[in-house]
C-alpha cells in the first residue's frame, strides 16, 4: 500500500526537502535546481556569436589593413607615360635579383630616365644598363593577388619602413594590455556587462577612426584605441556564459566560441577584405559587430557571481529565477532563501594569497615559470605562422582561410584526446608537430607543399593553444588561480606584440622566420614535459597542495600508458602518484 502512495508530487517534494538539506555556498550548488544545461544555456551559447566575430575581427583586421603584395618595385614617373607593361617597367628600371620576385624591390637603376625617354626608348639597349643603383623613394605594386592598396601600400611601408607594419600590430596588443587593467577594474566595480559595453564602444570608435588615418602615428593611435577591447570582448562574455553553464558542459562553451564562431569569423574575414578591396571601407565593415556589442544588456545577463560578490542578493535571485523560468523548472522557493543565507559562509574559509606566493616555494615557482614560458612561446609560434602566411607565394586569402578553418577540427580532436593522453603528452606532440612543419617549409620545393605544411602547423598550434588555456587553470592552486591565470595571460599578450616582428626576419633570409618558429616550438615541446600531469586528478585547492602536486610522478609517465590511481590521490592530495 505504501508503494502506491508514492506519487510524482510526493517524489518531487522529497527531492526538494533533500535539496534544502544541502548547504548552498556558490552558484554551482544551486544551478542544477534551476537548470544547468537547458533552453537558457542554449540561448547563451547562441548569444556568444557576435562576440566571437568581434574577437576574430579585432585579432586579424590589422593584418588585412596593412597587407602588402609580395611584388612591388620602384615607381619611376618618367616611365608611366610610355606604352610599357609592368614587366617592361621592371625590366627597364629595376636591377635583377636571384630570389623571388627576381628583382630588387628596394632599389632602382641609377639612370637619367628623363633623358632616356626623350632620346632612346629602346629599353633593351646598352644605354638602359648599369650596375649602379639608388634607393627607391616611391613604389608601385602588383595588385593581382592583393586587389587593393592597404594603408601600408599607400604610405609605402616597405623595405626599410617595413617594420612599421609589425609596429602597428605590436601597438594594438599594447592597447590590449592597458585595456585589461582599465576594463578589468570596470568589470570588478561596475559589472561585467557595463565593462563589455564600454570596451565595445571605445574599440568601435577606434576602428571607425582607423579609416581616417593618413600617417603612421594616427593609424597607430587608432589601433591602440581599438586594441583596448581585445580579449575583453571575448573573455567577459565567456565568463558570464560559463557561470550559468553546467560544470561538465563548460568545455562546449569554449569549443563553440573558438571552434565555430571564431573560426567562421576568421575564415570569412579575408574574403570581406578581398571583395571590398578598399582598406577604409573594410575598417567600417569590421566595426559592425562592435556596434552589436553595444546592445549587450539586451543580449547577455549580468554575472550572478558579480552580483553575489557585491552582495546584491535580490538581483542574484532574480537572475536565477529567470534561468528556472526559461528552463521550465519550478524549484522550491526556499532554495533561494537557503542559498542567500549560506552563500557568504564560504568566504570565511578561503585561503588568502597573492601572486608572490606562487614564487615562495620551489616546485610551485617552477610550475608557474614553466606555464608562463609554455603559453608565451606557444603564442609566438601561433602568431608567427599566421603572419608568415604573407611570405608564401600562394594567395594569402586562400592560405589564411585554409589555416583558419582548422579551428573547429583542432578543438574537437583535442577534446577527444586530452583526457585520454594527458596534457603533457598532447602538448609535446602538438608543439613538436609545429616545429616539424616549420622546418619542413624550409626544404619543401613547391608552394602547395609549403602551404599544406603551414596549414598542419596552424592545426597543431590551435590544439596547443587550447591545451595552454586549460593547463594554467588546472595547475595553479585555488587561492591564487585567478591572479596566476591573469599573469600567464599578460605574458601571452606581450608575446602577441613580439610575434609580428618574426616575419621581418625574412629581410635577412627568407627562411629565418620559420627557423625561429621551429626552434621555439621544439624547445617548448620539451619544456612541457617538465610540467605536472593533471588528467584524471583532483586539482590543488591550497598552496601546499600546489607545491606537492604530482610530486611522486615519473618523467616519462603518461595517462595513455599508465593507470592513474585516482582514489589514492583523493585520499592524499599531498602525495600524488602514478602507478605503472
Amino acid at each position: 500500500m505504501k508503494e502506491h502512495l508514492k506519487t510524482p508530487s510526493y517524489d518531487m517534494e522529497l527531492s526538494e526537502r533533500t535539496a534544502l538539506r544541502q548547504k548552498f555556498e556558490s552558484i554551482d550548488d544551486i544551478l542544477p535546481h534551476v537548470g544547468s544545461f537547458g533552453k537558457y544555456q542554449m540561448y547563451l551559447l547562441l548569444a556568444l556569436f557576435p562576440y566571437g566575430l568581434i574577437y576574430s575581427n579585432l585579432y586579424f583586421s590589422t593584418f588585412f589593413l596593412t597587407l602588402v603584395p609580395q611584388e612591388y618595385w620602384c615607381y619611376v614617373p618618367e616611365l608611366q607615360d610610355l606604352n610599357l607593361t609592368a614587366e617592361q617597367r621592371v625590366q627597364a628600371a629595376i636591377p635583377a635579383s636571384e630570389t623571388f620576385p627576381y628583382y630588387d624591390k628596394c632599389n632602382r637603376k641609377d639612370l637619367n630616365f628623363d633623358e632616356l625617354v626623350k632620346y632612346n626608348t629602346d629599353i633593351n639597349s646598352a644605354a638602359w644598363q648599369t650596375n649602379k643603383t639608388v634607393k627607391c623613394e616611391k613604389w608601385e605594386y602588383n595588385l593581382t593577388q592583393v586587389p587593393y592598396l592597404s594603408i601600408s601600400s599607400e604610405l609605402d611601408w616597405v623595405c626599410d619602413q617595413e617594420y612599421l607594419i609589425s609596429s602597428t600590430q605590436a601597438i594594438f596588443f599594447c592597447g590590449s594590455i592597458l585595456g585589461s587593467f582599465i576594463f578589468g577594474w570596470v568589470a570588478d566595480h561596475k559589472g561585467r556587462v557595463p565593462a563589455l559595453v564600454i570596451s565595445c564602444l571605445v574599440s568601435g570608435v577606434g576602428t571607425v577612426a582607423t579609416a581616417w588615418s593618413n600617417n603612421f602615428w594616427t593609424f597607430a593611435l587608432c589601433r591602440f584605441i581599438t586594441g583596448l577591447a581585445f580579449d575583453n570582448c571575448i573573455n567577459i562574455p565567456l565568463i558570464v556564459v560559463v557561470e550559468y553553464m553546467a560544470i561538465n558542459r563548460r568545455t562546449i562553451v569554449f569549443n563553440i566560441a573558438f571552434g565555430i564562431y571564431f573560426a567562421l569569423g576568421s575564415t570569412a574575414l579575408p574574403w570581406v577584405a578581398y571583395y571590398v578591396a578598399d582598406w577604409r571601407h573594410f575598417a567600417y565593415i569590421v566595426s559592425i559587430p562592435l556596434i552589436i556589442g553595444l546592445f549587450t544588456p539586451w543580449i547577455l545577463p549580468e554575472s550572478a557571481r558579480w552580483y553575489a560578490s557585491t552582495e546584491q542578493w535580490d538581483k542574484v535571485v532574480e537572475n536565477l529565477k529567470n534561468v528556472a523560468r526559461v528552463n521550465d523548472k519550478n524549484p522550491d522557493p526556499r532554495i533561494y532563501e537557503t542559498f542567500v543565507r549560506n552563500a557568504g559562509d564560504i568566504n570565511n574559509h578561503v585561503e588568502s594569497a597573492t601572486l608572490f606566493d606562487l614564487f615562495k616555494t620551489p616546485r610551485l615557482a617552477r610550475t608557474t615559470i614553466l606555464l608562463i614560458t609554455f603559453w608565451t612561446l606557444t603564442i609566438i609560434c601561433f602568431d608567427g605562422h599566421i603572419y608568415s602566411l604573407r611570405l608564401l607565394r600562394s594567395s594569402v586569402f586562400v592560405s589564411f582561410t585554409l589555416s583558419s578553418a582548422t579551428e573547429l577540427p583542432a578543438g574537437l580532436l583535442v577534446t577527444l584526446i586530452l583526457d585520454r593522453w594527458g596534457r603533457r603528452f598532447c602538448g609535446f606532440l602538438t608543439l613538436g608537430a609545429i616545429g616539424a612543419c616549420s622546418f619542413s617549409e624550409l626544404y619543401l620545393p613547391s608552394t602547395e607543399a609549403k602551404l599544406s605544411s603551414s596549414v598542419v602547423a596552424r592545426f597543431s598550434a590551435n590544439m596547443a593553444a587550447n591545451i595552454g588555456l586549460q593547463y594554467a587553470t588546472e595547475l595553479l592552486p585555488t587561492p591564487v588561480r585567478a591572479q596566476g591565470v591573469a599573469l600567464v595571460h599578460l605574458f601571452g599578450i606581450l608575446a602577441h606584440a613580439v610575434a609580428p616582428y618574426i616575419t621581418d626576419l625574412a629581410s635577412i633570409w627568407t627562411g629565418l622566420p620559420m627557423m625561429v618558429v621551429g626552434i621555439l616550438a621544439l624547445t617548448t615541446s620539451l619544456l612541457v614535459l617538465f610540467l605536472p600531469e593533471t588528467a584524471g586528478r583532483e586539482l590543488p585547492q591550497t598552496l601546499q597542495q600546489g607545491e606537492e602536486f604530482s610530486k611522486g610522478d615519473h618523467f616519462w609517465s603518461f595517462p595513455c600508458c599508465n593507470k592513474i590511481d585516482v582514489e589514492r590521490h583523493r585520499n592524499d592530495n599531498n602525495n600524488c602518484t602514478i602507478e605503472r
